[in-house]
C-alpha cells in the first residue's frame, strides 16, 4: 500500500477527505485503526468531524483532549482518543486501551506517535502538514495504509 496524498485549500477539503475515508471504512467489518498526527492547528479536529459525518453520526465531534476518548454511536461505532496528555504509556491500561482494539468500530486516535508502542500493525497512518509556500491554509492529507483504488471507488 502506497502514501495517497491530498491536497486541503480549507476546512472544507479536509473535512470532505475524512467523509470519503469514513464511508469507505464503515463498509469493513472489525476494528479500523485511524492514526492521526500533525502539528496544533492543522485540522485534526476538523478531519475527525468528517469522519463523524461519514459514519452518520449525529452528535457534534469535540476533542477528547481531557477526556482522553469519546465513543458516539453511527452507522459504526467511533472512539475517538487524544492522547496528547498521555505522559506514560500505563496511563492506557487505567482506560482500558486494549480492549478497545478489538471492538467492531473505528478507532480515532489523535497524536499516536505518542504511544506508537501500544498500536496495532494494522493501521491507517493520517498525517496533515501545512505548507506555507502553497497558502495560509493549505493542508496536505497524506493517507497511509489504503490502496488507491479504495479512492477511486
Amino acid at each position: 500500500m502506497s502514501k495517497i496524498v491530498f491536497d486541503s485549500f480549507c476546512d472544507k477539503d479536509t473535512f470532505d477527505i475524512a467523509y470519503r475515508l469514513a464511508n469507505i471504512l464503515k463498509k469493513r467489518s472489525g476494528p479500523v485503526v485511524i492514526c492521526l498526527d500533525g502539528d496544533l492547528g492543522v485540522g485534526k479536529t476538523v478531519f475527525a468531524k468528517g469522519i463523524g459525518a461519514g459514519l452518520n453520526i449525529k452528535r457534534d465531534i469535540v476533542s477528547p483532549t481531557f477526556n482522553i476518548v469519546k465513543t458516539y454511536e453511527g452507522d459504526k461505532r467511533l472512539h475517538h482518543f487524544d492522547v496528547y496528555r498521555i505522559s506514560d504509556i500505563s496511563e492506557l491500561d487505567e482506560i482500558g486501551f486494549d480492549e478497545f482494539l478489538f471492538d467492531d468500530a473505528v478507532i480515532l486516535i489523535e497524536w499516536s506517535t505518542l504511544i506508537k508502542e501500544a498500536l496495532p500493525k494494522d493501521l491507517i497512518r493520517v498525517v496533515i502538514s501545512k505548507n506555507l509556500e502553497k497558502g495560509f491554509d493549505y493542508r496536505e492529507v497524506a493517507v497511509e495504509g489504503m490502496d488507491d483504488e479504495d479512492f477511486r471507488n
